[in-house]
């Protein structure tokens, strides 16, 4: 039973849909407090989000498509590319509009933790989902505490993952590791940023 809670719970915040769901969660926070709020507006940063998200889409599912024999590690490869590349259509969308800084600060860290896991995952199978649920989760918490219970998810997913039977503990514990790491990393820099600019 614990197997089939974990799966479901594994599946319902696969990186993609969580990934997602974040994204629209900042791009709606972001919105709410832009000077000039309109549906057309909403519509056009929705629509930035959508075609990132079709780009990161087709990257991981077509690129296994047309190669003959993946690796057993290239589904996860592909999926980070995807979401990696996917993001900077994000970023590149939201910096040529001047939409605000919280999305591409999300795009940033997103694409940065996604270089060394696609160093690492020939090697070794660090928890994806564990990494691309507490990055954006993270984030959003160091944007407005109110997100709590989204990083709460993420952090289950620490447990899912072996409890489903996808990783091993140390797997699950890796991808934990790798993006508190790289979350300390931007509250470091963000906070250097917030001093520069009151002294």
């Amino acid at each position: 039973m614990l197997r089939g809670i974990s799966q479901t719970y594994s599946a319902v915040f696969a990186p993609e849909l969580f990934v997602l769901l974040c994204g629209l969660l900042l791009v709606g926070y972001e919105w709410r407090d832009a000077a000039t709020r309109s549906v057309a507006g909403l519509g056009a940063r929705l629509g930035v989000l959508g075609s990132g998200w079709a780009v990161a889409f087709l990257i991981y599912q077509g690129v296994p498509r047309m190669v003959a024999a993946v690796p057993e590690w290239g589904l996860d490869a592909t999926g980070s590319a995807g979401l990696g590349v996917g993001i900077l259509v994000i970023w590149a969308g939201w910096r040529w509009r001047d939409w605000g800084d919280l999305v591409p600060g999300f795009a940033a860290i997103l694409v940065a933790v996604t270089v060394p896991h696609l160093a690492v995952t020939p090697f070794w199978d660090i928890s994806s989902h564990v990494l691309y649920a507490v990055v954006p989760a993270g984030y959003l918490l160091f944007v407005d505490t109110r997100f709590v219970p989204l990083f709460v998810i993420a952090l289950g997913m620490v447990l899912a993952r072996p409890l489903a039977g996808a990783h091993t503990w140390l797997q699950s514990i890796g991808g934990l590791a790798l993006a508190l790491v790289f979350l300390a990393a931007y509250r470091y820099r963000a906070r250097d940023r917030l001093a520069d600019s009151v002294s």
